[in-house]
């Protein structure tokens, strides 16, 4: 009798053993599942923080701009290019406001600006769109290749020397500026569907300060690559 006592003992420590192995086990589980969807949630936040959304609606209007200008609504293109510009203002607030400055955020944020300026000035520099104020085909090609030259000789620089953050000088953003503006004029006087003279001269004002901003940037890259 006292074996048969004995082993049902042993039986039952032997379950409850088990049991408390599985009931630990489980809490582990729901440790791992809580912990990985915290650490989704803390990648969204971190990524899709207020100020990137902003750039990612700006490339949204990009094709809706496409649309809209090669359909011949140029007031309806000129608002989405302000409000464009306006989310482009917000976003940067925003991130230095309130520390929402991400490596995603600096990719994003000159993407969403080249993609919409890029777009801007190929339509209004195509003559069988029928604006009667075109977007000079040599500003045009000097905007575009400005930006390309930028592109190569910041991946050289990375490519060399390592990772590294540029931040816009004030000439680049003075050439954003210029080339801002001539595209709103341009939008605004097609807009008003009259042929205006007088945009040759912004022309030729912000040609000068783009090809300025591409030099200094050459300036620059030398500098960061120790070539004197």
């Amino acid at each position: 009798m006292r074996q048969v006592r004995d082993s049902r003992q042993a039986d039952l420590l032997l379950l409850l053993q088990s049991r408390r192995i599985l009931f630990k086990a489980g809490l582990r589980r729901q440790d791992t599942a809580a912990g990985s969807v915290s650490r989704d949630e803390h990648y969204r936040s971190a990524v899709l923080t207020t100020a990137n959304q902003l750039s990612i609606l700006r490339i949204i209007f990009v094709p809706v701009f496409i649309i809209l200008l090669t359909d011949g609504k140029t007031g309806w293109a000129l608002a989405i290019f302000i409000a464009a510009g306006l989310t482009d203002i917000l976003d940067g607030v925003i991130a230095r406001r309130f520390g929402q400055k991400t490596s995603i955020g600096t990719v994003l944020d000159p993407l969403a600006d080249k993609l919409l300026m890029t777009t801007s000035v190929v339509i209004l520099s195509l003559p069988q769109m029928g604006f009667p104020n075109l977007f000079p085909r040599w500003l045009m090609i000097l905007i575009i290749s400005r930006d390309v030259f930028i592109l190569l000789v910041s991946l050289i620089i990375i490519l060399m020397v390592g990772w590294r953050v540029f931040k816009p000088t004030p000439y680049g953003k003075a050439s954003t500026a210029a080339q801002v503006i001539t595209v709103l004029a341009v939008l605004y006087a097609n807009w008003y569907g009259e042929a205006v003279p007088e945009l040759s001269a912004l022309f030729y004002v912000t040609g000068a300060i783009t090809a300025f901003s591409g030099l200094h940037y050459l300036i620059t890259g030398r500098q960061y690559l120790g070539i004197e």
